[in-house]
């Protein structure tokens, strides 16, 4: 049976309201039209044509008032520094990161140094040892002239002019010496293969540099060495150990003359791989940055029994890759021809180890690094093999057109259950913003969410959702991942991705030492100007259609109409039976939903919210130390101004749009007092601008954006690292958030919302007849028990060793910790249990989610003005079978017992919010959660209350600062569904309705309305 506690509407916490005018002294008024050389006009010109003048007089008045244009005011300026003061970690990550590319960079420029003085003793240009043409036997070279050998000044340039589009040529060796340039002369579509064919067992060197417009590929089953003085300018390299003979010699000219890189199926483009790829430190490899933004990058990638990166790489646009194993299968991946569902934007490569490398690791096969210095703007970094170890850095950028990824890929065609992913201290794995002021529309962004794929790769233990708007770090393992702790001299490992995704997959189990830390916090100090808060549009009988006088009166029909967007209401699908989400004007008048998909904004305010940061597979353990960032951003609005639009009423007073009731008839646009002369049939119109100001003036403020998420998808877990989710709350950020809307689309007057932690899998549903994504919430692990005191195990947990037997399924989290947390929300599903042994809380207006079979709630709940569910049957979309929202039931086990058990004592409380402002910020921590909030209790099974237990969802009072007290709403009523029985002991506190489908037997239940 059920006792669900509903929401009931309230107009209070469903409009988003109008932005607060900002109020200035007679006397600063007075001065400010002096220094214009004005005299103050009256104010009572007409008086009847403003609906209120206690509304518009002053506000009118106000909107005249600038701040001292390129200046921020004090008081924009005073809650800058405090959003940074409070998201310093952030801050700290964002610096990090930056100075660790300086350390790369300058220790690069330090090891180039070092390897030119070092003697060399790789021939220079053609012959012997170095570039040697084969000959005899081996000989083939199709697709270019023979190549020309110049000496300058003691510089070798060898020239190859290509002479088809693909191009084989055969070499005895293929060593560039130190001052020796390899230059071939193609286009940029065209591509050479360099194919080491002779007797030699060394791997190739370059020491010097190569140039090229298109695609150079250089194959040599012992290897490539890319020393530290070495210079690669092309636009795709390929270095690759492979059979250059024989049959397998045969078919890779096939492969690639009539398919370049990418081979037919499953088939291997390189195989049986001897040697290594190296690139040492003081390297530098480049492709060009595209010259226009329809231009892809271009690629390096690396394939060899062993591939290691010590130097420097940049791949702008592109794709920098380096694979080890003994054989590589290569496919395009997402935004080509390949399979539209992967995560990766460029060439997907899966190693693959033969079954004598699995039996016999002791030549490393299969080990891939990086220690130096990768970089990639709006990019992918993919290392990928049996034992992946990122120490370096590894960074990309991100933007509205293109997102950076990372992958670090441990896929079990690579390691047969023996592989690990490895983040050394130090290291620095990130994807930033781009520095661009190009924007993008929210249709585009919702292009990017309307499919959430999950990662598609066979390999992968578990496929998480992957929205193609966020940026994305990707780490998969058949076996381990491992980010390594803080030491005496070094820090421990940084993985960040400003406001995008984190997503970790390990098919036995992750690991997150003391001092590593995973940073999805979202973009601080973004600069926004207050321009983008408005919005024009053309009013037409469609935004129109819920006002049906105007509609049918038609007077507003073909005008323009400027307005504030901050101050539209939003009211989600499923409203009076729309199926779509809506937004309208403050009073009703206009639906201008159509418009706002078409707003511009930067990828810093697409990535001002928190990002996600997932785990899944068998087991997560995060020690004591470790941090996980979720915190939200900031949005520095700067000063500026704003166009308004006036409209006539019938009644003879002006309207402003933004706020127009929608049941007044409006004559049309106002454009001035009228002076109609009918004897000449014309009209003069006399336009106030101080009266009914065209433009306002706005000075700028700071507003916080709302925290992100931590999904645990796991089916064991030990939690004792921190969990930061930090929010910046503006002082204009006094209304409580939307619950059904998107962190980006939340009104600038609406709270920050805190992190979330979501235990199981939490799968998004995308539906595209209403245009809404919505979560379903799975249950991955068995038992999820919230103790008073959780046992502290985490640092005698190793990364290789089993789950023991008394953990498998569970989860045990430290109730102490994540009240400590400050979480806004907290979702829990296990397929058995939950039991709550500590008191839990989260932040004023968040959730409590307690979805499992059997639900024991043994301690006291918390979510003032928030929500509580507990039970088995949740209404959510369905991630199973996507048939829209309805009550997904988690069954109850043979013979288990299910329910939900309220024990004596307890509370249960959602009650508002009671209190006075006393300082600046009371009015966000205290006015948004006045009102009651909501408490479901649904089972399959008996739902009980104990002797002494308390649900109270009463309303609260605040008394402002004007020492007027605003009441809030109660909002408890609990309505019972189902066949179990519902037994109360208890207090029912404030609610508005009581019914029960099940039996009430035993005991007395108190129902209190206030």
């Amino acid at each position: 049976m059920s006792l669900t506690m509903p929401v009931l509407p309230s107009r209070r916490a469903t409009l988003v309201p109008q932005q607060r005018s900002l109020r200035r002294s007679r006397l600063n008024e007075s001065l400010l039209l002096a220094l214009l050389g004005t005299a103050a006009l009256p104010l009572h010109a007409a008086p009847n044509w403003f609906a209120a003048s206690s509304q518009a007089g002053p506000q009118a008045r106000a909107m005249q008032r600038a701040p001292m244009p390129g200046m921020a005011t004090p008081a924009a300026a005073r809650q800058q520094m405090q959003a940074r003061q409070q998201l310093t970690q952030s801050i700290a990550n964002l610096n990090r990161s930056a100075n660790a590319i300086a350390a790369q960079q300058a220790a690069q420029e330090a090891a180039r140094a070092q390897a030119q003085a070092t003697p060399s003793s790789v021939p220079d240009g053609l012959g012997a040892g170095g570039l040697q043409v084969a000959e005899g036997a081996q000989a083939g070279w199709q697709g270019a002239n023979a190549p020309t050998h110049t000496v300058e000044a003691g510089r070798h340039t060898v020239a190859i002019r290509q002479t088809a589009d693909r191009a084989v040529l055969n070499w005895e060796t293929f060593n560039v010496g130190r001052n020796t340039t390899l230059r071939f002369d193609q286009n940029a579509s065209d591509a050479v293969l360099n194919k080491v064919v002779g007797a030699s067992a060394a791997p190739s060197q370059i020491q010097g540099q190569i140039q090229a417009a298109g695609t150079v590929m250089v194959v040599n089953q012992n290897g490539v060495v890319f020393s530290g003085t070495s210079q690669v300018n092309v636009r795709n390299l390929v270095a690759a150990a492979a059979v250059t003979t024989g049959s397998q010699g045969q078919a890779l000219d096939a492969q690639f003359l009539a398919r370049g890189l990418y081979s037919e199926g499953s088939t291997p483009t390189f195989q049986n791989a001897l040697g290594d790829i190296e690139v040492q430190a003081g390297a530098r490899i480049a492709t060009p940055a595209p010259t226009s933004a329809t231009q892809g990058g271009g690629y390096v990638l690396l394939a060899g029994r062993q591939a290691h990166n010590a130097g420097h790489i940049t791949t702008p646009s592109g794709q920098t890759l380096l694979a080890a194993g003994d054989s590589f299968v290569i496919a395009k991946g997402y935004g080509t021809e390949g399979s539209p569902t992967s995560t990766t934007r460029g060439n997907e490569v899966t190693p693959r180890l033969s079954t004598a490398s699995l039996a016999d690791l002791s030549n490393g096969v299969g080990h891939v690094s990086n220690t130096g210095l990768i970089q990639t703007v709006t990019g992918d970094i993919t290392l990928t093999g049996r034992e992946v170890t990122q120490g370096g850095v590894a960074i990309a950028t991100t933007s509205t057109s293109v997102r950076g990824t990372i992958h670090l890929l441990n896929p079990a065609a690579a390691s047969g259950g023996k592989g690990s992913v490895k983040l050394a201290p130090d290291s620095v794995t990130a994807i930033v913003l781009e520095d661009s002021v190009a924007t993008a529309y929210d249709s585009q962004r919702e292009a990017g969410r309307a499919n959430p794929a999950p990662a598609t790769d066979a390999d992968a233990p578990y496929a998480l959702a992957d929205f193609r708007d966020l940026s994305r770090i990707e780490i998969t393992s058949d076996n381990t991942v491992q980010f390594l702790g803080a030491d005496n001299t070094r820090q421990g490992a940084l993985a960040l991705a400003t406001g995008g995704q984190i997503v970790v997959q390990a098919a036995n189990r992750s690991l997150l030492e003391s001092g590593a830390e995973l940073d999805v916090s979202g973009a601080v100090g973004v600069r926004v100007a207050m321009a983008s808060n408005n919005l024009v549009i053309n009013v037409q009988g469609n935004e129109q259609r819920d006002a049906p006088v105007n509609r049918e009166g038609g007077n507003l029909n073909s005008e323009d109409v400027w307005l504030d967007r901050r101050s539209l209401i939003f009211v989600p699908a499923g409203t009076n039976g729309y199926e779509t989400d809506r937004w309208y004007t403050a009073g009703g008048l206009l639906e201008v939903s159509g418009y706002l998909a078409t707003s511009g904004r930067t990828v810093s305010e697409w990535m001002a919210q928190g990002g996600t940061v997932s785990f899944a597979g068998a087991d997560v353990v995060t020690r004591a130390g470790s941090a996980i960032n979720l915190s939200g951003g900031s949005l520095d609005v700067q000063d500026g101004q704003l166009r308004q639009t006036w409209l006539r009423g019938q009644d003879g007073r002006l309207y402003v749009a933004d706020r127009a009731p929608a049941d007044i008839l409006y004559e049309g646009v106002y454009r001035g007092y009228e002076v109609h002369s009918a004897r000449w049939g014309h009209t003069r119109r006399y336009y106030d601008p101080i009266q009914a100001p065209v433009y306002r003036d706005e000075a700028g403020y700071t507003v916080g954006r709302d925290a992100g998420k931590l999904v645990v998808g796991t089916t064991s877990a030990v939690l004792e690292g921190s969990i930061v989710s930090d929010v910046y709350q503006g002082p204009r950020q006094d209304q409580a958030s939307q619950a059904d809307l998107d962190a980006l689309y939340q009104s600038h007057a609406a709270v920050a919302r805190r992190g979330q932690l979501i235990i199981g899998r939490y799968t998004p549903v995308y539906y595209p007849e209403e245009g809404i994504l919505r979560y379903g919430l799975q249950a991955m692990s068995d038992k999820v028990r919230l103790a008073d005191d959780a046992e502290r195990i985490a640092d005698s947990l190793v990364v290789e060793g089993a789950v023991a037997a008394e953990r498998l399924g569970q989860l045990v989290l430290d109730a102490g910790s994540l009240n400590a947390a400050g979480l806004g929300a907290i979702r829990i599903a296990a397929k058995q249990e939950v039991v709550v042994d500590g008191a839990l809380a989260v932040s004023s207006g968040g959730d409590i989610t307690l979805y499992a079979p059997k639900v024991s709630i043994q301690a006291d709940l918390t979510a003032r003005s928030g929500t509580i569910f507990a039970g088995n049957v949740l209404r959510q979309s369905n991630p199973v079978a996507v048939s829209g929202m309805g009550d997904v039931v988690l069954p109850v086990p043979a013979q288990a017992e299910g329910g939900v058990v309220v024990e004596p004592g307890v509370r249960i409380d959602v009650s508002g919010l009671t209190g006075e402002y006393q300082q600046a910020g009371d009015a966000s921590t205290l006015h948004p959660y006045v009102d009651g909030g909501s408490v479901a209790l649904r089972a399959t099974h008996d739902v009980t209350l104990g002797s002494g237990s308390v649900i109270d969802a009463s309303a609260g009072a605040v008394l402002d600062n004007k020492k007027q007290l605003q009441g809030g709403e109660g909002r408890f009523g609990p309505a019972g569904r189902g066949s179990g029985n519902w037994t109360g002991h208890g207090t029912l506190g404030a609610g508005r309705r009581y019914s029960s489908a099940g039996r009430f037997r035993g005991g007395r239940a108190d129902h209190r309305v206030t």
